[in-house]
């Protein structure tokens, strides 16, 4: 499949252009390039927060917040005390879980 992109415009106040510009030279990237790369680290980012936010509020099963931020079960499991969430899991989820497994 081809890859579409689309230009996206927005304004940055002075100071964040020169951190930019000083960031993307430290890693020998051109501005879009780190711009790109930065909004990629920060979406994943958004995706893991999200997912941990409906999982807390009983929205989605952990199953569930896993596949929102795009990770394996096992990964969100790693990521639970970094985003200070706990395993909220009942006979049934777990059955459901195993169940998604097969």
């Amino acid at each position: 499949s081809v890859n579409m992109t689309s230009t996206i415009s927005t304004r940055l106040d002075k100071k964040e252009i020169n951190e930019i510009e000083s960031f993307a030279k430290e890693e020998d990237l051109d501005k879009s390039t780190f711009v790109k790369k930065m909004l990629h680290k920060s979406l994943e980012e958004y995706k893991i927060e999200r997912a941990f936010k409906l999982y807390r509020e009983g929205k989605a099963s952990l199953w569930k917040a896993a596949a929102l931020a795009e990770k394996s079960l096992w990964e969100m499991l790693e990521l639970m005390k970094e985003y200070d969430a706990y395993l909220n899991y009942d006979v049934g989820e777990f059955e459901r879980d195993l169940k998604n497994l097969n």
